[in-house]
């Protein structure tokens, strides 16, 4: 890991047009682990240009730098190219890909531990509890190399939301010593837990929370009670003039099910393929369910997407995950 991260710093300080990416649909840690680089990186005097295809949920637009974040752009000659927390290259969506693959070189950031590894340089740990953490280390080994600190309360903010958003709040079984330790050093920067997972968990639109409410009016379990399911149909977006990034957290809810080991959460997004998240405890990997359709994640939340109507979606990955557990 030391040697990639000195090979992602020389990268970072020889290049001048960077462009930073993360995944489809993107949470906390995604944006916050691109958007803590951006500001070290602008604070370089670097152009550093930070894309989303999906653009910005409205739960994480009070992260310093969100009005930064273009879901594409008409630029090309990056000099080099940095993907957090996607866990694949495609995850990034295909127009952001393309701008990603024009960079002579990537950096692949990610505590994704998956097959769809990718990049030039990787820095990648299956055992951190969230990107951030990673982005922390790139940062640190940055200001040692220029020699002036670089983290400040803009940064601080932005890798806290990734940790606390990744790690529910502290509560998962992915948080380690380490994860502490640093939400402390970034607690002393000046980010505020509290404040921020307020912020993350408490701070919903209003179709946001009657998403949650169609899901929830549609929820069932598996005969054993190990796997609960529940959808979000196109006819709810279109009715709450909602838009799939306010489904975010509606999974965590699902899985909640008293006994239920895995919770899904299928998506009829309008005018695209069937989403579906996945989230699991009691050491049961759902990333094997998300790469059986050619999607990403990790152990204990992973993600994919059928093109198929959403009862067949259902019935197939259903039928996967009962597989899994057997």
């Amino acid at each position: 890991m030391k040697k990639q991260i000195k090979e992602a710093v020389g990268a970072l300080c020889t290049a001048e047009r960077i462009v930073l990416a993360c995944h489809v649909n993107p949470d906390g840690d995604a944006l916050g682990s691109i958007l803590a680089l951006t500001h070290v990186l602008r604070a370089l005097g670097k152009e550093a240009t930070p894309l989303s295809a999906d653009g910005v949920p409205d739960i994480y637009r009070w992260m310093p730098g969100t009005d930064w974040v273009q879901q594409e752009t008409a630029q090309r000659g990056f000099d080099l190219a940095v993907v957090c927390d996607s866990g694949a290259m495609d995850r990034v969506g295909k127009k952001v890909m393309a701008i990603v693959e024009s960079a002579p070189q990537v950096v692949d950031i990610d505590h994704h531990a998956t097959e769809g590894v990718f990049g030039d340089i990787q820095i990648i740990d299956a055992t951190a509890a969230a990107t951030a953490e990673l982005v922390w280390k790139v940062i640190r080994a940055l200001s040692v190399a220029v020699g002036r600190p670089l983290a400040d309360r803009n940064v601080a903010d932005c890798l806290m939301a990734g940790i606390i958003t990744d790690t529910g709040s502290f509560r998962f079984l992915n948080v380690t010593p380490h994860t502490f330790d640093l939400a402390a050093r970034l607690q002393r920067l000046g980010a505020q837990p509290a404040e921020i997972a307020e912020l993350v968990f408490e701070n919903r639109s209003f179709a946001s929370l009657k998403l949650l409410g169609r899901a929830l009016a549609s929820l069932q379990t598996s005969p054993d009670g190990r796997i609960a399911w529940a959808h979000v149909t196109a006819a709810d977006y279109e009715e709450l003039h909602a838009d799939d990034a306010e489904t975010e957290g509606i999974v965590s809810h699902v899985r909640s099910v008293k006994g239920a080991q895995v919770g899904i959460l299928f998506r009829e997004v309008p005018g695209r393929k069937i989403r579906i998240s996945l989230r699991s405890r009691d050491g049961v990997d759902v990333s094997k369910v998300a790469a059986a359709f050619d999607g990403g994640g990790h152990k204990l939340a992973a993600g994919c997407s059928l093109d198929a109507p959403l009862a067949e979606a259902e019935k197939i990955v259903l039928a996967e995950m009962q597989r899994q557990l057997t």
